[in-house]
């Protein structure tokens, strides 16, 4: 499943300036698959699963809540980062995955951090609550979380974090186990390859 995305997804050929109408959706039946996703968008969800261990199902955010779960990877020489974000019923409402500048996992995932508040200000979503940003990685949490923890290095990028912040009003960080992360680490994995940051909502 996860090779079929990676293939289909490098060959995609992106128009710039020109609104893109599909994305790659996890559908019900646990396959990434072609949507016209905005049409049907409800296909695009997640629901539990009674028999997978509760460990490898997506939890949902609180109701009013949206939840945009991020991931960052990098190799030796490239890196790339990826996100999704969902409503309470676990319907993607948007998405982005591209390449990002930094020389380790979690400088990348900062990078992921600051797309996923660019594209949820982008889409001008009215929140009547909190936006959840689930991280992988611990260390990028204690930098989102402590303000003394982060590196003199990110001050600056941490500053234009807090601004964001700011303007989506409530912003909750936490960690999500690996596997609640499978998507968004899906769309690093593919983003890394990828020239331009793809995103939609």
């Amino acid at each position: 499943m996860l090779n079929k995305l990676v293939e289909r997804m490098s060959s995609t050929v992106l128009v710039p300036n020109v609104e893109d109408k599909f994305c790659w959706a996890h559908d019900r039946n646990g396959e990434f698959s072609e949507n016209l996703w905005w049409i049907y968008p409800n296909r695009c969800r997640i629901d539990s699963i009674k028999s997978k261990p509760a460990a490898l199902i997506w939890h949902p955010p609180l109701h009013g809540c949206l939840k945009f779960n991020v991931c960052g990877i990098a190799n030796e020489d490239r890196a790339g980062c990826g996100g999704v974000l969902r409503d309470n019923e676990g319907v993607a409402r948007a998405l982005f995955s591209g390449s990002v500048t930094a020389n380790d996992t979690n400088l990348a995932e900062i990078g992921a951090v600051m797309v996923a508040l660019d594209v949820f200000l982008a889409m001008e979503w009215k929140l009547n609550d909190s936006l959840f940003i689930k991280l992988g990685s611990l260390v990028v949490f204690y930098w989102c979380a402590n303000k003394s923890m982060r590196p003199w290095s990110l001050q600056a990028t941490f500053t234009d974090i807090e601004r964001d912040i700011e303007k989506v009003r409530n912003v909750v960080f936490s960690t999500e186990e690996k596997n609640g992360n499978e998507m968004a680490s899906s769309l690093a994995v593919v983003g890394i390859n990828r020239e331009e940051m793809f995103k939609a909502w």
